[in-house]
């Protein structure tokens, strides 16, 4: 190396790394250097630099003793190079010509720069001296560190194209690794003793005749290996109270360098390896917990579902629930607190952190201000239950947004009513959708208009009918339209199904007018609402009547598990309201064989109701359901001959889609 090249490397680097007295901004990369100014304003401790990163501290002065004592740093076989002019904009600069080298004889670029960088420190030199102060030793060594690192990247620009902060990098799916599926199962329905309200109420022993049993399944893979997969007591020890399935010894993992796309479920037609371990009519006795083991980097897809049944006392009727998986943020709607109307709140917490919880609440004539609902705290592996007639007392119709810090959580409501001493039915509120501007609530089953007339003309009868109620929890009114789809298509409603319903409030919609059959309503909104549909069925005045909730959902995908409980009928309700589709029913034998798939042709606008007895075989103990073409809509129904029973069932969800998430990162 000529001594003019070395000359030439010294210089620059004292250029960049010492007589700047500032990092680089990011045409550094490429051989630009700042001008005084901008060096001067870098050099201020919390300054920002070109790049958009804070300047550090210190950097120059540590620069400039790690380059008075190791000389040049330069990549191995690096070509000398011109040092570029200052840079005249933030533009990044383009690389330098490796190849050229500086002629002997002639100063090089490098010098001009140095002379800049040299006029702009004496320019400086009052204010720099009164801030040296002696330095402790790990400080300089972490600047001298920095320093070699600055030089490099001055030497790696002679051969490197520039970096370009701005530029867009396209985003590559990833996916997390997975833990246990998680569902909480509600228990028995309770009888509150005394006048109990807000948290933590006493409860007195429900009837005799009470019976709460669960239904569960696990799914294979198209393998046919089964997940890990129990039902745990709702407690801090996660008790075990009986197996589903066992996981395999050796278990399948995610081969390294697989696809980062998440799996496509296709739909099972029983020809398939799969298979599935089924646990039917489960006598239970509280909160419960499903869990299930993930295999091969997937979740497990399991499902399962509670049914309480009573044939006397204040809670006479038919309650039924799917297990959810936990959620920070969810809704409720459906519930009710005046005279007669009991409405108790359960959030159970199966993960292992805490949970701090607030309520929300909409009534009948807007918010409901509740201090009693704010920071309520559940320990993991607990439930608790809440009086909202504590909270918000004389509430003809109550929605309720939970919402959940630390631990997620599940929330369901049990809704209960006594006319003087007549049952008046009982059943679960779960979820329904988070406020949208479109919805679809499925298995929407409506009595004959003049029956249902001579029910709701009795004394404290009034609320014992099918109505719609939308939730707004927005500042301003939203025009909402409804859309019936019943056995014969459109069916026409009041007013064309308009109606505006005040901003913070619930409102309602009688659907008594509608013919007798099973509907889905289609719920269009000009600004987002929840909704959810109150179900009454009765078999005779003066009779015990029950109630029912069909909550909103989202449409049918793949390989929805659903459960077939045992002791009660059960039905299937699906529409595709906008196009021709095709649902595919697998039956599941108590001994988790799959069968034969059977599917049902859908018309557009039209409800299509489906014995799954009939169907698919009376030896079924669970169905795969899964759809295809147009938007699906549907719901299981639960009910008993020659009673008044009525429940609402939704479908379980796969769980693959709800670990798919979209992170978008940049710089």
């Amino acid at each position: 190396m000529s001594e003019d090249q070395k000359k030439n490397g010294h210089d620059a680097q004292d250029a960049a790394a010492g007589k700047a007295d500032a990092p680089s901004d990011s045409g550094m990369v490429g051989g630009n250097a700042p001008s005084d100014n901008a060096a001067a304003e870098q050099d201020k401790p919390g300054r920002t630099a070109p790049d958009g990163k804070p300047a550090l501290a210190g950097t120059a002065d540590a620069a400039k003793a790690a380059a008075g004592k190791s000389g040049p740093v330069k990549p191995e076989g690096a070509k000398s190079a011109k040092s570029p002019k200052p840079a005249k904009s933030t533009r990044p600069a383009k690389p330098a010509k490796a190849e050229k080298t500086a002629k002997p004889g002639k100063p090089a670029k490098a010098e001009v720069a140095g002379d800049a960088a040299t006029a702009g420190k004496a320019a400086r030199g009052p204010r720099r001296k009164t801030r040296t102060r002696p330095r402790r030793w790990p400080a300089v060594l972490a600047g001298s560190a920095t320093a070699v690192l600055a030089v490099v990247a001055v030497a790696a620009g002679t051969v490197l194209p520039g970096v370009d902060a701005t530029a867009q990098i396209t985003p590559e799916a990833q996916v997390l690794p997975v833990g246990e599926s998680l569902a909480n199962c509600v228990g028995p329905t309770q009888l509150l003793s005394g006048s109990a309200a807000g948290a933590d109420p006493e409860f007195s022993p429900g009837a005799s005749s009470t019976k709460t049993l669960l239904n569960a399944l696990a799914l294979s893979n198209s393998d046919g290996i089964l997940p890990g997969a129990a039902i745990d007591a709702m407690n801090a020890k996660s008790t075990p109270l009986f197996t589903i399935s066992r996981a395999p010894k050796d278990a399948p993992t995610a081969s390294p360098g697989s696809s980062s796309a998440p799996a496509t479920l296709a739909p099972l037609t029983g020809e398939a390896k799969a298979k599935a371990a089924v646990v039917r009519d489960k006598e239970m006795g509280a909160t419960s917990v499903l869990r299930a083991l993930p295999l091969a980097g997937q979740s497990a897809r399991s499902a399962g579902s509670v049914v309480v049944s009573a044939g006397d006392g204040d809670l006479q009727g038919l309650a039924a629930a799917t297990c959810q998986a936990p959620s920070n943020d969810l809704w409720l709607a459906g519930a009710s607190t005046t005279v007669g109307r009991t409405a108790v709140l359960t959030l159970a917490n199966s993960t292992k952190s805490p949970a701090t919880v607030s309520l929300e609440l909409f009534g009948t004539n807007g918010p409901v201000q509740a201090p009693g609902g704010k920071a309520l705290v559940i320990a993991p592996g607990s439930s608790q239950a809440v009086v909202l007639s504590g909270l918000a007392p004389d509430q003809e119709q109550l929605s309720v947004h939970v919402k959940s810090a630390g631990g997620a959580v599940t929330g369901v409501i049990q809704q209960s009513v006594l006319r003087g001493l007549t049952p008046g039915g009982v059943d679960f509120l779960q979820p329904v959708q988070a406020p949208v501007a479109t919805s679809v609530i499925a298995g929407v089953r409506v009595q004959d208009p003049a029956f249902s007339a001579k029910i709701t003309s009795q004394s404290g009868y009034a609320d014992a009918s099918t109505a719609l109620e939308v939730t707004v929890p927005g500042a301003t009114d939203a025009v909402v339209e409804v859309k019936a789809y019943g056995p014969s298509g459109q069916a026409a409603l009041p007013d064309g199904g308009v109606f505006t319903a005040p901003a913070g409030k619930v409102s309602s919609l009688a659907l008594a007018g509608l013919p007798q059959g099973t509907y889905a309503l289609s719920v269009t909104s000009d600004s987002a609402v929840v909704a959810g549909v109150k179900l009454a069925n009765s078999t005779k005045p003066g009779a015990a009547v029950d109630l029912a909730f069909a909550p909103s959902g989202s449409r049918l995908g793949v390989n929805h598990l659903t459960t077939l409980p045992g002791g009660v009928d059960s039905s299937f309700a699906f529409t595709a309201p906008a196009g021709p589709a095709t649902v595919t029913l697998v039956p599941v034998s108590g001994a988790g064989v799959l069968g034969a798939a059977k599917t049902v042709e859908l018309r557009a606008g039209v409800t299509n109701v489906v014995d799954p007895a009939t169907l698919v075989g009376k030896d079924a103990a669970a169905v795969l359901v899964s759809a295809s073409g147009d938007p699906v809509y549907g719901t299981q129904l639960l009910g008993s001959k020659g009673s008044a029973n009525i429940a609402v069932l939704p479908f379980a969800g796969t769980g693959a889609d709800s670990h798919s998430l979209e992170i978008t990162t940049g710089y």
